[in-house]
């Protein structure tokens, strides 16, 4: 007995600890369990929030689409704007009827079709009543037939580098040539002062040559002789004539020219002879007219005639 009261003591003290130990586990527990309810109130609200953005993007996602939608609506109903219209180059047409002498813009001008600017027309009566006369080229006498003979209209680059109308009349068997030499003549912006009939001077062919008009037909007699010249079928030509003069040498060896401004191109080995527009065996015009079958007048010995081209075709 008196043992058991000696062992109560430890058993109440055990009691006591255990009680403890049994009230710190509760409060351990309690708070774990409140914060865990914390934690997943927390978590309930952030997936609450997370649906609500969804839902908010969602919802941004579909008015994007309708808006979208209605501009596509919108372009699709309204008419495509009409294009500005484009505006066609005014450009020079036929030469037929533009006279000789006139000054075209390079911008007028078609290059694409440049071939329509160098053709050649049958004699007009309009045409035939300028040419015809005594004082013209074709004479009442002539013996050439008018159908022989074909009016040319070219362009061709003047000396002070302006475009021009040139015209002339040549005989039907060299219309091609007349027609393809200019043009490359042209296309290489070779200068040629003037090209007018040579009825503008009375069918005078010293007043022609003093002004440096580029001819060709003029039904008259061989400078100086009796026989015809072949101007007079169409088939000849003169080209810048105070630049290319007709020379005539006496008998000691000295030349003459009727116009003394020719004189200055007298020296054929000048190394400025391009640029004053003399014809020479390395000029384009010489080349162009030799190897179409013409003879040169600048080969000749006596008299000698720089601007002079011809090919006998009869």
């Amino acid at each position: 007995m008196k043992q058991n009261k000696k062992r109560f003591p430890w058993l109440m003290a055990a009691a006591v600890v255990l009680a403890a130990g049994i009230v710190v586990c509760a409060v351990g527990y309690f708070s774990v369990k409140a914060e865990n309810d914390r934690l997943q109130e927390e978590l309930l609200q952030a997936e609450e929030d997370l649906q609500a953005q969804e839902a908010l993007a969602e919802e941004a996602i579909r008015e994007a689409a309708a808006a979208r939608e209605e501009v596509l609506q919108a372009a699709a109903e309204t008419p495509a704007p009409t294009p500005a219209p484009t505006e066609t180059p005014s450009y020079l047409g036929d030469l037929e009827n533009v006279p000789a002498g006139t000054v075209v813009s390079e911008e007028e001008i078609d290059w694409q079709n440049l071939e329509q600017y160098f053709k050649s027309y049958e004699i007009s009566d309009s045409l035939f009543q300028r040419i015809y006369g005594d004082d013209k080229s074709y004479k009442t006498y002539c013996t050439v037939p008018r159908e022989d003979l074909r009016y040319i209209k070219v362009l061709h680059y003047g000396f002070d580098g302006q475009v021009l109308v040139g015209e002339l009349m040549v005989n039907y068997l060299l219309e091609e040539d007349m027609t393809s030499i200019f043009q490359e003549l042209f296309e290489n912006h070779y200068q040629i002062e003037k090209m007018h009939l040579i009825d503008d001077y009375g069918a005078d062919d010293d007043l022609s040559c003093l002004d440096n008009n580029t001819s060709c037909f003029n039904y008259r007699l061989v400078t100086g002789g009796s026989t015809l010249s072949n101007h007079a079928t169409g088939c000849a030509i003169d080209i810048n004539p105070v630049n290319n003069p007709y020379v005539t040498y006496d008998s000691g060896g000295e030349p003459y020219v009727v116009d003394d401004k020719a004189v200055p191109y007298l020296d054929r080995t000048n190394p400025e002879a391009g640029a004053m527009h003399m014809i020479t065996h390395d000029d384009l015009c010489y080349r162009l007219f030799t190897e179409r079958g013409y003879t040169w007048g600048g080969d000749w010995s006596n008299p000698v005639d720089y601007q002079h081209f011809e090919k006998k075709v009869y």
